[in-house]
């Protein structure tokens, strides 16, 4: 996809992007999987990211075989994220980009496949920074999400909210996972894929974007002049 010059209007995902919350996933898998004598692979990790609970989990479930079922599962990670996400902490960029577009009027949306209870405590101790989006919030178990990422509904759905006068071409999807980054493209939206190198299964520079527009390995290298949003 060529680079858009004049964005109108930013959307971007939570989990791992705006808020550092795939540490946590990673710490309540391995919590869950030390009784069975596992350790979560990042291979498994990649794979899951970026997608709705049930997707993740039948893939974690099916990779390392475990011998239960998606609701056993998810009640222990339910109990457990309920304590550890009220720790997650905003990624780096984060803030200055958000107060700066929301600062000049650019509007801002979230689009994640938590769900909206899951959302709020995740960012309870960050309710400045998210009040930012006015309200703007569309979840993965929004009635209107009918398919979950890459499906483009829930990026589609956070467009039309935003405005109803937005067009694809529009519109900037930020995305920490290549699940993600593959919705944006079946939007027909531009994005930025943020590569967090922490979960990345090699050390180098990977050699293609999953169809972004721009690669960058966090929010503080992304450049708003770029694609005609106000400089800093």
């Amino acid at each position: 996809m060529a680079l858009t010059p004049h964005i109108k209007a930013c959307i971007f995902d939570m989990d791992g992007l705006l808020l550092d919350t795939e540490t946590i996933y990673s710490e309540v898998t391995n919590k869950i999987l030390e009784p069975f004598g596992k350790t979560f692979p990042i291979e498994t990790k990649i794979k899951m990211m970026g997608r709705d609970v049930r997707t993740a989990t039948d893939i974690l479930l099916s990779d390392l075989q475990l011998p239960m079922t998606f609701d056993e599962y998810n009640s222990q990670a339910n109990e457990l994220k309920q304590t550890y996400f009220r720790r997650s902490e905003l990624m780096p960029g984060v803030e200055k980009l958000l107060r700066h577009l929301a600062e000049h009027s650019i509007p801002i949306a979230v689009a994640t496949s938590s769900s909206k209870a899951m959302f709020d405590v995740k960012t309870e101790r960050h309710g400045s920074v998210f009040d930012l989006f006015a309200g703007n919030i569309t979840c993965g178990d929004d009635p209107a999400v009918k398919h979950a990422k890459p499906a483009p509904d829930i990026f589609q759905i956070a467009m039309q909210r935003l405005d109803s006068h937005l067009q694809p071409e529009d519109c900037l999807v930020f995305e920490d996972a290549a699940n993600g980054v593959e919705a944006a493209n079946n939007a027909r939206m531009s994005s930025i894929w943020v590569h967090d190198m922490r979960f990345s299964a090699g050390a180098s520079e990977p050699s293609h974007r999953h169809g972004a527009t721009e690669r960058v390995t966090s929010l503080a290298e992304f450049n708003p002049a770029k694609y005609g949003l106000p400089p800093y």
